[in-house]
């Protein structure tokens, strides 16, 4: 690597001592590469994006490097552990373990929320990760569902190396954040040890509920839904009484008055205790919760296999990498607030607009995207794992990924077709999905087939994106969903999100 290098690499080049296999995902923050060790190990390599032509001030390099040392000290079963790190290189990299596992967003996005009697277990996890972090001197700033990966032996938080060196590429509160953040973090104030344990607690309460525990997330613009976080705007409804114990006193608005990681850690383990043949996934976790698990890693790990096939042992590791080409921002449009925000608008604001949330645009925003006339909207009416058979009557589809077979409903009020959209975009929080957005009366439709959604039970509270004779994604539906904007997740690399946003008329 050279001066000038701004993160960007190919199969083949060499990022510090580790040959690059293959792009995992790239975002706001910066890129995250499959790589190999000379000694064959295979690693998660995550470099940060520049800003400045691949400059980097030095009060920032100065702040990574320190963060990088404390995060080398973290040790323990429940966190991706710190493998190397070069604070000096022209681009900062970090290289962790590489988890090949979905996180714990994607599989309650495709499985539903998790059953009650199953969150002590990932609790007991998450917990002793952060007893370790918070006992390392860092604070992770970035607990959520899709920093929590999900093996098979057991949950890891993964970048907390590069959590406190943020201020690398942002700052303030990042936009896929805000539904896991603490009020104090959404108002820009210090974070701390109990900030994450709010977030922690934000991110159980997802797990059984499949929503934020904010009031309205989804709803209304960016800015207002920041807003209502600084001013800890709860709506706690349909929290299981099981998991009350656990998830409320974690987000107590107050810092002082949330448990520490070890409090929680000590409140869970009797629960492990009374079962201790139960190990690993198979034993806590739904049979489906269990198959994805497994599915993902067989995945992950073929494709690595593949990529270490492709690029040899002896491929050339020494070329520079060729820099990204630009990419544009897209700021939220400007709109008025639903209800008062008083002083807090203005803090809001500016960490709205410092907070990359990692969107960027692949067409210009005045030139309508003509899609192709076969992107339709379903609700689902039934599910069965496995592929389609006889015994789910069409019109049916098979989500390969997911092993299973959805059931859509004929029904004109339960469906729609999508014939032009204003934009197409890819996003990346962790992973990727593609971003669309609606014409005007699109928008409304799809709102109001968000609320017919909402209302119903599982799996007909799901709603099938369908393009032609594929199945897309099949999301989970809490809420209804207000604005023009839907989010296309799958678990997709950057190929498939590349592959689909083309074919969407990006």
């Amino acid at each position: 690597m050279q001066a000038g290098w701004t993160g960007s690499a190919r199969p083949g080049d060499r990022i510090g001592p580790y040959t690059v296999l293959s792009e995992l995902a790239s975002g706001g923050m910066g890129r995250v590469y499959v790589a190999r060790s000379p000694g064959g190990r295979t690693v998660a390599v995550k470099t940060l994006l520049t800003s400045d032509g691949g400059n980097i001030a030095p009060d920032d390099r100065r702040r990574f490097a320190r963060e990088a040392a404390l995060a080398q000290r973290v040790h323990g079963p429940f966190t991706a552990g710190i493998v190397a790190a070069d604070a000096e290189a022209p681009v900062p990299w970090i290289a962790t373990e590489y988890i090949p596992a979905p996180s714990l967003r994607d599989l309650v996005v495709s499985r539903g929320p998790l059953p009650v009697e199953a969150l002590p277990w990932i609790a007991a996890g998450t917990a002793e990760a952060l007893v370790g972090i918070h006992a390392a001197g860092l604070v992770h700033r970035d607990v959520k569902p899709s920093n929590i990966l999900l093996p098979g032996d057991g949950p890891r938080v993964i970048d907390f190396g590069i959590s406190q060196a943020a201020d690398l590429t942002r700052t303030g509160t990042a936009l896929g954040t805000i539904p896991f953040a603490a009020p104090e973090q959404a108002r820009g104030e210090p974070t701390t040890p109990a900030s994450d344990v709010f977030s922690l607690g934000a991110t159980f309460f997802f797990l059984v509920t499949g929503r934020s525990p904010y009031r309205g997330m989804g709803e209304g613009t960016a800015m207002e839904q920041l807003v209502r976080a600084a001013e800890a705007d709860l709506d706690l409804t349909g929290l299981p009484a099981g998991a009350a114990a656990l998830i409320r006193p974690c987000l107590a608005v107050e810092p002082a008055a949330r448990p520490t990681p070890g409090a929680l850690l000590a409140l869970v383990e009797p629960v492990l205790a009374a079962r201790p043949r139960a190990h690993g996934a198979a034993a806590w976790l739904p049979d489906d919760w269990s198959d994805a698990i497994e599915r993902h890693r067989r995945q992950r790990t073929e494709e690595a296999d593949e990529a270490r096939r492709t690029v040899g042992p002896d491929a050339a590791t020494a070329r520079t990498p060729r820099p990204a080409p630009p990419r544009t921002r897209r700021l939220p449009r400007p709109a008025p607030a639903r209800r008062r925000t008083g002083p807090l608008l203005g803090v809001a604001l500016a960490a709205l607009l410092a907070g990359g949330g990692g969107v960027y645009l692949l067409s210009r925003p005045d030139e309508p995207l003509v899609v192709r006339q076969d992107l339709r909207l379903a609700l689902v009416e039934q599910s069965e794992q496995g592929e389609c058979t006889d015994k789910l009557a069409p019109p049916t589809f098979y989500d390969k990924k997911q092993n299973i077979c959805y059931r859509i409903s004929t029904r004109d009020a339960d469906r729609m077709s999508v014939r032009r959209l204003k934009q197409v975009r890819t996003q990346f929080d962790t992973q990727f999905a593609v971003m669309v957005t609606f014409e005007e009366g699109d928008g409304q439709r799809f709102s109001a087939l968000t609320a017919r959604a909402a209302t119903r039970q599982p799996p007909q509270n799901q709603i099938a994106i369908v393009l032609g004779d594929r199945l897309i994604s099949a999301p989970l539906v809490n809420s209804r969903i207000d604005g023009d904007e839907m989010q296309i997740s799958g678990a997709f690399n950057r190929t498939e999100a590349d592959s689909l946003v083309k074919e969407l008329g990006g």
